[in-house]
């Protein structure tokens, strides 16, 4: 029999990935019609002709108004006059008699109209995905893992689920995005490390910011947040404002003004500012920009760094203020895990790693191109369900709601110090061990059990005296948890330890929260154990 074909796919609001598991066991992207890796998420019609990825996307500078965009975002939601205010400048959105919303098409020459709902447009578009996939394969879909924003409604949901089977896309399993794109980075693979991480996905009309916890093979989002201030849209806006202004001042023609060569612009600078984020200089090339006139200028990357160093602001802000509302610090997430397209751009890989410690690892490796992280997470859970390591028939891991440790937990090492054993947010039951040294010739091991809470950050006054004396003292580094809770003490009387002896201390929480401390000595076999009720 032969082996089922699934693909993990990302659905984006400006683009779209396929990806498959390859024969060496890696994620690789499946290429379109055009060879490109990346699909346009947009949908175009023009007289009798439909279009879709960058063909639709060419069709914005002369046909914007017969152009479909930001079709997924739109999906299992009402009409309002914000989303067609949102929109504007493509097909036109109105309401229909049930208060949902629908795309207005004036195509035909014979003034007939089109009106495609979002769930028609996204079945349209997914059944061109579905294509490129079966052609480039040579085969059908037998399945596919489908990444959705992690803001996404349970209409939402119920809404694209809807869309995959009107496609004749069979659905196996929807994931939130930041789940994905930890699981591409490694998180929560089986005998990978317990880890906080947080994403940060910068895409092309917003950015999300989660905060996960990766726990005993289970990764789970505790936090997370939406801004639309700061996207690779936002910072297009302006690359076109210093290249309009500079086509005025040489020119003396208002730009700004003209709506179609705002579009060529825009298309142009998005180029500009991919190549910036591997090279120091990139040029800006439009043909007849405006009158007539051909516009050819360049920015180096120095000169974007300032004009852009506003933009991030929002992002940064967002990102204090999910760590902070999920009840952790900057100083206790172990990774930074980037992706989408925007997060190429240096200066805001720099701005977003100055909140952070230098223990933080912030990454940006996942894959070839950062917009690609998602679809390659989507087709890793692919695979482990095509291995039966995961079931198709549940949600996957990030989106089980298990109950989850309320406080960190762990050793107590002195009024202001707490050494963690078992993390907050860790799903139940879970178990961990530590083992603890005893200096030669201790003969009673002294074991604190506390909760805790991340640690304030040191005052800078301090950081500042103790800078005087570095020649002198070996800095220490911060605690990361202080204990708030003193929950248990105990004693484990011994015999003379050596050099060799360690006390093992196991922590165990079940579904009761009952927490269960076991202090052994494995040579001596001496034991002492405490349950603490929730």
């Amino acid at each position: 029999m032969a082996a089922k074909t699934y693909i993990g796919l990302s659905v984006g609001n400006h683009n779209s990935v396929i990806a498959i598991i390859n024969k060496d066991h890696r994620a690789e992207v499946i290429a379109n019609e055009d060879g490109e890796h990346k699909t346009p998420t947009y949908i175009a019609f023009s007289g009798e002709e439909e279009y879709h990825g960058s063909q639709a996307k060419h069709q914005i500078v002369r046909n914007a108004q017969n152009t479909v965009a930001g079709f997924r975002d739109i999906l299992g939601k009402p009409y309002s006059a914000a989303m067609a205010e949102q929109h504007a400048g493509f097909a036109a959105i109105e309401a229909e008699a049930d208060g949902s919303a629908v795309f207005v098409i004036h195509a035909d020459e014979s003034g007939s109209s089109l009106r495609l709902t979002a769930h028609d447009a996204t079945v349209r578009y997914l059944v061109r995905l579905r294509t490129t996939a079966e052609e480039y394969l040579g085969r059908k879909i037998d399945g596919a893992v489908l990444a959705v924003p992690v803001w996404f409604t349970e209409a939402q949901r119920a809404s694209i689920t809807a869309a995959c089977a009107d496609a004749g896309l069979p659905l196996l399993q929807l994931v939130t995005e930041p789940a994905a794109a930890a699981l591409q980075y490694g998180l929560g693979r089986e005998g990978s490390a317990d880890s906080v991480a947080l994403v940060v996905d910068v895409g092309g009309t917003g950015s999300d910011v989660s905060l996960v916890a990766a726990t005993g093979g289970l990764v789970s989002v505790v936090g997370s947040a939406h801004t639309t201030a700061v996207s690779g849209e936002a910072i297009d806006d302006v690359l076109v404002n210093h290249f309009a202004a500079e086509f005025t001042r040489a020119h003396g023609v208002d730009v700004m003004g003209n709506k179609r060569a705002v579009r060529k612009l825009r298309q142009a600078v998005e180029g500009t500012k991919r190549t910036l984020s591997s090279a120091t200089t990139a040029p800006c090339a439009v043909e007849s920009l405006a009158d007539g006139i051909d516009f050819n200028s360049s920015v180096n990357r120095t000169r974007f760094d300032i004009l852009c160093t506003r933009t991030y602001a929002p992002l940064l802000e967002t990102i204090e203020k999910v760590v902070a509302e999920a009840g952790y610090s900057l100083a206790t997430v172990d990774q930074v895990l980037l992706c989408g397209g925007a997060a190429r751009v240096r200066r805001l890989q720099s701005k977003v790693a100055s909140l952070f410690p230098e223990s933080t690892e912030i990454r940006d490796d996942a894959a070839e191109e950062l917009d690609e992280v998602i679809a390659a997470g989507c087709a890793e859970q692919a695979a482990l369900i095509a291995q039966g390591v995961a079931d198709p028939g549940v949600q996957a891991a990030a989106e089980l709601k298990a109950d989850v440790l309320a406080h960190v937990v762990g050793l107590q090492i002195d009024a202001g110090n707490l050494a963690p054993v078992l993390r907050k947010d860790t799903p139940l039951p879970a178990s961990r061990s530590v083992r603890v040294a005893l200096p030669k010739g201790e003969t009673r091991a002294y074991i604190a059990v506390s909760e805790g809470e991340p640690a304030p950050p040191k005052p800078e006054s301090e950081e500042e005296d103790e800078d005087e004396d570095e020649e002198d003292v070996e800095e220490e580094s911060a605690p990361l948890f202080r204990p708030t809770r003193l929950l248990a003490e105990m004693v484990l009387e011994l015999d003379a330890a050596d050099e060799n002896t360690r006390v093992e201390v196991t922590f165990f929480v079940g579904t009761d929260k009952k927490l269960t401390v076991t202090a052994t000595e494995p040579v001596s076999g001496k034991i002492i154990t405490a349950v603490i009720p929730q």
